[in-house]
């Protein structure tokens, strides 16, 4: 028998009737001995595993298995399968199908992925435990081992046929990448909805479609043709599904590819004396010193005695992990918007990944520690991605050690996210071998000037973030960047991909003169940037910043914004075993209060629970967290929080013009109970008053809007969360996305209803979402009476340009036409609309 048929017929026993596990047990390892895979010993090894492992996986299938320390009993890996139709009890478990391993090393990890594909498709298990054709078994768990046969002719595209195998239909790869990480995401989220087994082929290459791991790995271009297979109770339904899906794009717009979001032509690095010659990656020029980072890699036991408690312990940090990916996305939402913050929506799908769960699973029940057995199966499948020669797929393969090493972090005992918060150098050009996007996103642009990478490639996550951060970055640099020395001065030219250690003073001028003939535009646009916003006819728009910290008020008053219409607090609060204390607080909003020198400060209170968790505030778990304890229904059922943060704003707005709003607000009865709190705090601080005003997030407070503008004292519209409840889309969801679009008219009738109640009761009406960045939107949100918009610093200058060069009369009657559009595609195809988008 060849080495490596780790499955054959000969190690397949039909129909037997074992009286108990233990006998189980025997007989299935006994067809490994007698067909040489191991000595009779390991039989015992088995046995003796039982007492410390639990062996069932579901759907009636156990895979016993010998100790780790036995292994020199295993003359070749090999797998054998013993048929129980009626099944044997397997602890409170019945067991129908007994998968006996034998291995060496990870030969049979192939044939454990298939295994898996088999939970959750009760219909396929039923058939492999009461089939009388070996074959069936071992063309279901080890394909390469059947005799061959000719592949299947692909269906024709869009039609489908019932088969043996199930329902089928042919299908093509969607977008200019075919499917890369946004459509596989897309497609298995379209796949884990039904109860089926659902596979795409390519060629020879087979994918589970609720993996999206194993997606990427069909490396499947523009235009690959793909057979879907389905089977299960909902298999036609699913196909539909997926069809449906595929026409669509899978996600994939006409956008995706937009200039600005492309990166800089990727040609042959063009070397000059004295520079090293990478891929531009994110256009500018930048003079500064070298900081070379360097990933630390958590240390952990490899090996663990409980697998109960490992498993236990990785799902915890699984859980965790998820929650800190939700809050990474909602942070780089207000800093760079929606588009680019769905990368970590993509790693967060990882996480729910079921080959790679399952993996990671198998290698604990084997004896590995957690850390070792999430690190081992993450790894075997990113060198599986590096593998198939795609570079695009290689860039996912980074994606992949990045979530790994967030949940390794937990695993490991450490903490924070995997920014780079050691104490820079003024001006520091980091370089790294490659940097992770949780990494790029924890970089600071008013610390970090540059960025040089030794691998890496222009269409990475982390380019993208680079860019979308404005760092001037060069990737593929090699590793010679890696030897220069911390503080080495260096001109980073990310147009051309040239990074030139210690320049002359000749170099110096002239990436000096380019450096300040930027600076100049950008001058210019700062002077014209304290200019207000007021449209040729004669109607003023405040123009406010969205800001997170006080480091960011001297930032915001440059760029010209009037003052911040969103502070998050929530970053006093993250990742943190225990709330920060009332004086911790007052600090950092006297900071941002001065910081602003007397322009408005408005702080949101803390929008935490449900999708956010905090880990010192403990409550039930919820099945939809959206619609659960969150944002002011958490600060209110938890008086402890909420009264610290409410004193330390009335304390810090004796230092400037701070006004408390009120997250997540749904009626009057929540409104009425949180400024009670506030007047009864306010009175014991005898301190002045303040404006207090709500977020408008929930159709039920667009509604009811004129009830509350009686008791608010301002109104601030958070776009994001209103489109995502009036829609019933997530705006990260990986199919339906795209259509969570503020400029629904649905939307848009909202915010009208919102602006006339509250300017009824001479309350003023902000918008702090995404929504007021659009330059598309800005002009319908002055249309419809907007008072104020705030957006992401970078974005003040550009806006307030635009709204100087709108009417008012002629933006009102947009408003009017958008309105009565049917959707918001139409909305966005409005000529005037786009006219306006470039009033500036």
């Amino acid at each position: 028998m060849p080495a490596h048929v780790i499955l054959s017929a000969e190690r397949i026993r039909l129909d037997a009737n074992p009286g108990s596990k233990d006998e189980a047990i025997r007989q299935a390892a006994q067809l490994l001995v007698d067909t040489g895979a191991i000595a009779p010993a390991y039989v015992e090894s088995m046995l003796r595993r039982e007492g410390e492992a639990e062996t069932y996986l579901g759907d009636g299938i156990a895979i016993p298995h010998g100790q780790r320390n036995d292994r020199n009993l295993i003359h070749s890996t090999a797998i054998s399968v013993l048929q129980v139709p009626k099944g044997v009890d397997w602890g409170e478990d019945k067991a129908r199908l007994v998968v006996a391993i034998a291995a060496q090393g990870d030969e049979h990890i192939e044939v454990l992925r298939r295994l898996t594909e088999v939970l959750g498709d009760s219909a396929l298990a039923e058939r492999l435990a009461t089939t009388r054709d070996p074959g069936l078994i071992l063309r279901t768990l080890d394909p390469d081992a059947a005799p061959a046969a000719t592949a299947p002719a692909m269906p024709p595209a869009g039609s489908l046929e019932a088969s043996g195998e199930g329902f089928s239909i042919g299908v093509q790869a969607p977008g200019a990448a075919g499917l890369h990480a946004r459509p596989a995401r897309a497609l298995a989220g379209i796949a884990k909805r039904y109860d089926a087994a659902i596979e795409i082929r390519h060629g020879d290459r087979r994918a589970d479609a609720k993996s999206m791991i194993s997606l990427l790995q069909l490396g499947a271009g523009a235009n690959a043709q793909l057979t879907v297979t389905a089977r299960g109770p909902q298999a036609a339904e699913a196909l539909e599904a997926v069809r449906a899906g595929f026409v669509a794009g899978l996600g994939e717009g006409d956008d995706d590819h937009a200039p600005a979001d492309r990166a800089p032509e990727a040609t042959a690095p063009v070397a000059e004396e004295g520079a090293i010659a990478g891929l531009p990656a994110s256009p500018g020029v930048a003079i500064g010193v070298i900081f070379r980072h360097r990933s630390e890699s958590a240390g952990y036991a490899e090996t663990a005695a409980d697998p109960a408690a490992e498993r236990a312990a990785l799902d915890g940090a699984l859980v965790e992990a998820k929650a800190e990916l939700r809050q990474v996305a909602a942070d780089m939402t207000t800093r760079i918007g929606a588009k680019h913050a769905a990368i970590f929506g993509a790693h967060e799908e990882f996480l729910d990944d079921p080959e790679l769960l399952a993996e990671a699973r198998m290698r604990i029940e084997k004896g590995a520690s957690a850390p070792a057995a999430w690190d081992g199966a993450t790894a075997s499948r990113a060198e599986a991605l590096v593998a198939l020669g795609d570079p695009l797929l290689a860039e996912r393969a980074n994606d992949l050690k990045d979530v790994s090493r967030r949940v390794l972090r937990r695993l490991t005992g450490a903490s924070g996210d995997p920014d780079i918060s050691v104490p820079l150098p003024e001006r520091a050009v980091v370089v790294a071998e490659d940097l992770t996007p949780s990494e790029t996103a924890g970089l600071d642009p008013m610390r970090v000037v540059g960025l040089v990478t030794a691998a890496g490639g222009p269409t990475a996550h982390t380019a993208i973030l680079a860019r979308a951060l404005g760092i001037p970055a060069i990737v593929a640099a090699g590793p010679s960047v890696m030897a220069l020395p911390d503080g080495t001065p260096v001109i980073v030219d990310g147009d051309r991909g040239l990074l030139r250690p210690d320049p002359d003073a000749a170099q110096l001028a002239a990436a000096e003169k380019a450096i300040a003939s930027g600076r100049d535009r950008a001058a210019a646009a700062k002077a014209a940037a304290f200019r207000p916003a007021v449209t040729r006819d004669g109607h003023r728009v405040e123009v406010a910043a969205n800001c997170r910290k006080p480091e960011e008020a001297v930032e915001a008053v440059a760029a010209g914004a009037e003052g911040t219409g969103l502070v998050r607090s929530e970053f006093l609060f993250d990742d943190r075993a225990e709330p920060p204390t009332e004086d911790e607080q007052f600090e950092i909003y006297r900071k941002l209060a001065e910081g602003f020198g007397g322009l408005p400060v408005v702080l949101r209170t803390l929008d935490a629970g449900g999708d956010k968790p905090l880990r010192f505030v403990r409550h039930p778990a919820e099945a939809n967290p959206f619609l659960g304890l969150r944002g002011l229904r958490l600060c209110l059922a938890n008086p402890e929080l909420f009264r610290p943060q409410i004193r330390a704003a009335l304390r810090a707005a004796k230092h400037g013009d701070i006004r408390i709003m009120l997250p997540m607000v749904d009626g009057l009865a929540d409104l009425r109970a949180a400024k009670a709190l506030i007047e009864e705090e306010r009175r014991a601080l005898v301190a002045p008053p303040v404006e207090v005003g709500i977020m408008v997030e929930v159709p039920a407070a667009a509604v009811m809007a004129d009830q509350l503008a009686a008791e608010a004292d301002f109104f601030s519209i958070g776009t994001n969360d209103l489109t995502q409840y009036t829609l019933a889309v997530d705006r990260l969801h990986p199919t339906l996305g795209a259509r969570s679009d503020a400029l629904d008219p649905a939307v848009l009738r909202l915010i009208d209803m919102t602006v006339k109640a509250a300017h009824a009761r001479g309350r003023w009406v902000g918008v702090c979402g995404n929504m007021a960045a659009d330059p598309v939107a800005a002009p319908i949100l002055v249309g419809l009476g907007v008072d104020e918009l705030s957006v992401s610093i970078p974005n003040v200058a550009a806006l307030k340009a635009q709204i100087r060069g709108l009417s008012r009369n002629e933006a009102e009657r947009l408003a009017r036409t958008a309105l009565n559009c049917a959707t918001a595609a139409e909305v966005r195809a409005l000529p005037v609309a786009r006219e306006m988008a470039h009033a500036a």
